[in-house]
């Protein structure tokens, strides 16, 4: 059964359909006319844009930092491929609490998986220290629970998780209604 998958490049995560039998469906509309990958590619935006709005939903609903998740989840990009494909993280700039500018790339990861409870009360400082000068940093949720071989998330992967077959068949399902419209002669 094909699946959604999630890549990771310098903070951005892209989630696409990405398996052999999807491969081979985007085959065979490379051999029909242009109309129907165009059709499929405006098919495949407007899934992603159910997308993007259900990562800002899950963020918003978070249990631990929602303002950081939401944060993350306005840098979520529907990119214009024949398949859905989402990108989020990336370089939108926020400032931290110790006056540092970085990017919601690098906030994407400790918003999603959290980070250990020690390191972090060991470099997050109150107010007070942080005016005199002292470390601050990023605060973010604690680390999420494992699952199989990494851990589960708190906001993004487990409502990825849930929409995976939804997103799947309506890719399917619209395929098919373009394929049965453009494969005719």
């Amino acid at each position: 059964m094909p699946t959604t998958t999630a890549k990771s490049k310098a903070g951005r995560v892209t989630v696409r359909l990405d398996d052999r039998e999807i491969q081979a469906i985007l085959r065979n509309f490379s051999k029909m006319d242009k109309q129907a990958n165009k059709d499929l590619k405006d098919l495949s935006r407007d899934i992603s844009k159910d997308i993007v709005g259900e990562f800002r939903n899950a963020a918003r609903g978070t249990r631990w930092y929602p303002e950081q998740a939401s944060f993350v989840a306005q840098s979520a990009r529907v990119a214009r491929d024949r398949t859905p494909s989402v990108t989020i993280g990336g370089s939108k700039q926020y400032n931290t609490s110790d006056g540092r500018r970085l990017a919601a790339g690098s906030l994407l990861f400790l918003s999603e998986f959290g980070r250990d409870r020690a390191k972090q009360q060991r470099t997050f400082r109150n107010e007070a220290q942080r005016r005199a000068g002292s470390r601050g940093g990023l605060q973010g949720p604690p680390r999420s629970p494992k699952e199989g071989r990494g851990n589960r998330g708190w906001w993004l992967f487990p409502r990825l998780k849930r929409m995976q077959p939804n997103i799947l068949r309506s890719w399917i399902e619209g395929a098919q209604r373009v394929a049965d419209t453009w494969g005719k002669p």
